[in-house]
């Protein structure tokens, strides 16, 4: 009976948007918000105890705002859910710009390589530190925003995933340190610890031993098959092995508590069920967002599709099974390999997208690393079911498009073109 009743006061509030929508009055607006208002709150709640739950709802309200102004109530989502995507961005933004880790645009961080470049060719050069005008000259910028890039240096050091130490061609890239933070026991957060014991115990003995040896410890395979009197081949072989089955209890483990979390049938109908992703319904909605939100205050926001060549053949060779469990380690395979702020959903039914909010230009050498990331990881796959070929697309706002549509368009079409390219090179 209550299921019922909530269905039909949701339906009265859907009814409501599409009436304002037709006649954008001030008083049916009103009427909008106060339906939706227990919608922003309990949203806000979630994120009590970071900031003032007062200041988050009125936030909330700002994304509600933003939803009745944008929805189209042709694209076949409800309003609900749309607008519960936006309330929560515009708190997760609202967060973001008040923590302490600053994450500085993409020009910013350009302007920074150059300014450290120039800085260091100047030293060099006269023997002693360059003022602020000698840099400034050097790079064709003002002495504002040297100062600028000084004084963002000495909040915080924003690392290029790109960048190399000494920026030569030597030692390992930021990616990699990284990677390895994330892997550091000191680096986890106590949550993250807890989890990972727990699947690290239901691997053999020998599996773990060979994890920590060679992630925790810093052995190589041949130090590794050495110390405990084991082939190198078989010391690959338990590495992949192992981490294949810790990537699907975690994997397992993560669906799960996501499900504990679901309290709404909205939350429930953004996660793709197969993947335990974000949807494709999601990923446009989002994207729309992301990519008003870069044209409307003159940032950035990229697009990477992503399209997989040789499922029919894979198919046909080990069954819908295995292609399900394929697209998981891709899906996998992809949060593992961007920012956390980064957002993977599914896109069509075996490709994906990834929103990459902030970014800019840099995009492209992105998708280069990832693809040859993916090539890599693919051949560690065995399988009887020929070559399976991952390809990439990008695109831009503003730089590439305006539009979510013309984006869309140019990432496929140079997707497509990695696709010829690796044909040609084959």
């Amino acid at each position: 009976m209550s299921e019922a009743l909530a269905k039909q006061g949701g339906d009265a509030a859907e009814a409501l948007v599409l009436r304002y929508l037709e006649n954008p009055r001030a008083d049916l607006k009103d009427l909008v918000i106060v339906h939706y208002s227990g919608m922003v709150e309990r949203i806000a709640r979630r994120f009590a105890g970071v900031e003032h739950v007062d200041d988050l709802v009125q936030v909330g309200f700002i994304g509600l705002l933003n939803a009745l102004s944008k929805f189209d109530k042709d694209a076949g989502v409800r309003f609900n859910t749309y607008a519960t995507h936006l309330v929560a961005g515009e708190i997760k933004h609202y967060l973001r710009d008040r923590s302490q880790t600053i994450r500085h645009p993409a020009w910013l961080q350009e302007l920074r390589h150059k300014v450290n470049k120039a800085s260091n060719m100047l030293q060099a050069e006269s023997g002693r530190a360059p003022s602020e005008r000698e840099i400034a000259e050097y790079c064709g910028v003002s002495e504002s925003a040297v100062r600028e890039v000084i004084a963002t240096q000495e909040m915080i050091r924003v690392a290029s995933l790109d960048a190399t130490a000494g920026d030569d061609d030597e030692g390992d890239s930021d990616l990699d340190r990284l990677d390895s933070a994330m892997l550091s026991p000191d680096q986890m957060s106590v949550e993250d610890r807890v989890l990972l014991e727990t699947a690290m115990q239901q691997l053999r003995d020998l599996e773990r031993e060979v994890l920590c040896l060679f992630h925790f410890d810093a052995l190589n395979q041949t130090e590794i098959a050495n110390r405990l009197g084991i082939s190198c081949n078989y010391v690959s072989h338990i590495l992949r092995q192992s981490l294949n089955k810790l990537r699907k209890i975690l994997t397992e483990e993560e669906a799960r508590d996501r499900a504990l979390r679901r309290d709404t049938p909205e939350e429930r109908g953004v996660i793709d069920e197969e993947t335990g992703i974000y949807n494709e319904d999601y990923f446009r909605a989002r994207l729309s967002e992301e990519a008003h939100r870069a044209t409307s205050s003159d940032g950035t926001c990229s697009v990477l599709v992503v399209e997989i060549d040789g499922l029919e053949s894979l198919k046909g060779f080990y069954g819908d099974t295995t292609v399900r469990e394929f697209l998981t380690d891709v899906a996998a395979f992809l949060k593992g390999s961007v920012r956390a702020l980064d957002i993977v959903c599914r896109n069509g039914s075996t490709g994906f997208g990834v929103i990459l909010p902030v970014t800019g230009l840099s995009v492209s050498k992105l998708a280069e690393r990832i693809q040859a990331k993916s090539d890599k990881w693919l051949i560690t796959r065995a399988n009887g079911a020929g070559a399976l070929k991952i390809r990439y697309g990008y695109g831009t706002v503003p730089e590439d498009a305006k539009s979510v549509s013309d984006l869309l368009k140019i990432a496929y079409t140079r997707a497509q073109g990695h696709g010829d390219q690796s044909q040609k090179a084959a």
